[in-house]
């Protein structure tokens, strides 16, 4: 009988075995320990990233406390003034001597001076104020007499400015005219009576004169240029200078005052009928008080503008003569 439990028979076929799951395993296996070794190198550069950035924070933070304690410690930083865009150089006043600055109001170097804070210094002769001072209130008491007796030689040659309430005369300026030019200068100023005139130059004598011209020919005090003594319209009583010229000169024009142009912009000069046509008024007032105080060392009393009125001039003391003006008239010498 045949056995059931199987034959020994090597001639029997072997009995099919399921096919073997290895590689598969093999392959999930491998597949698996990769995503792993992905997430875990993601895990471990994420670290170092983390570590790095961490070690970058420290150190600048390190650094930071580092520069705040050296700059806490240093000395503070001193910050250097704005500079301000280049400019166009000015020009300095000219002082006096007293060192108030001087300016000037015409283009001829005519004088506007400010008052000093303080008392001018007084010079001995008018030479010397020539010399060392910068302001025609040098010689101030010489010109005053100069003028007292000039208007004892013709009255109507220097007259007086009346006041108006548009009308201001700087401080230094001798206030006369010549009568007509007066009349014709007070017309223009009632016919525009909102209208303000500043008057920086009328009468001048001839001893101011000689003091801007030798500036003048020196180059001193910041005068270009001036009329020699004797020859200014401002010595006989028919110039004005205006600080407000363009405003003014229409009207001025139209009572016969001149302009005299670009040349001196604020200098008028009244040209009318009855003006002064000969200078010299004040060249004889000088002579007649040099006479006065120097009895032995006479001079001609003509008005000319001579060399021995120069030498003479020169000498004289800026505060004024011992003997000032006088109208009274020379008695006529003995025979």
């Amino acid at each position: 009988m045949p056995d059931d439990g199987g034959s020994d028979d090597p001639r029997l076929p072997e009995p099919e075995q399921p096919p073997s799951r290895a590689p598969e395993r093999g392959r999930e296996w491998l597949r698996h320990n990769r995503n792993l070794a992905l997430g875990l190198g993601c895990v471990a550069l994420c670290g170092v990233i983390a570590v790095a950035l961490y070690s970058m924070v420290k150190s600048d933070r390190q650094r930071a406390t580092s520069a705040l304690t050296v700059v806490s410690s240093a000395p503070a930083p001193v910050t250097p003034a704005p500079v301000s865009p280049p400019s166009a150089p000015e020009v300095p006043l000219p002082l006096a001597t007293d060192g108030e600055p001087l300016d000037y109001e015409t283009d001829d170097g005519e004088p506007r001076e400010r008052a000093p804070k303080s008392a001018p210094k007084h010079y001995t002769t008018v030479a010397q104020a020539a010399v060392e001072s910068c302001t025609t209130a040098s010689v101030d008491g010489l010109s005053r007499q100069i003028i007292a007796q000039a208007r004892c030689i013709k009255p109507n040659q220097f007259v007086p400015l009346p006041s108006r309430p548009n009308l201001v005369i700087a401080s230094q300026v001798f206030p006369y005219l010549e009568l007509e030019a007066k009349n014709r200068l007070m017309k223009a100023l009632d016919g525009k009576p909102k209208q303000k005139m500043t008057i920086n130059s009328a009468l001048r004598t001839v001893a101011q004169q000689y003091l801007v011209w030798r500036w003048s020919a020196t180059k001193r005090c910041g005068v270009p240029l001036a009329t020699p003594p004797g020859e200014s319209n401002h010595e006989i009583g028919t110039a004005l200078d205006i600080a407000e010229a363009g405003t003014w000169r229409p009207v001025l024009e139209a009572q016969q005052f001149k302009w005299l142009g670009p040349s001196d912009r604020v200098h008028f000069d009244y040209r009318g009928g009855g003006a002064a046509q000969n200078a010299g008024t004040d060249v004889m007032a000088f002579q007649k008080l040099w006479n006065r105080n120097h009895p032995d060392d006479k001079i001609a009393e003509d008005g000319r503008y001579s060399p021995a009125v120069e030498q003479r001039l020169k000498q004289s003391p800026p505060d004024g003569f011992a003997l000032g003006a006088s109208c009274t008239k020379a008695a006529p010498a003995k025979r």
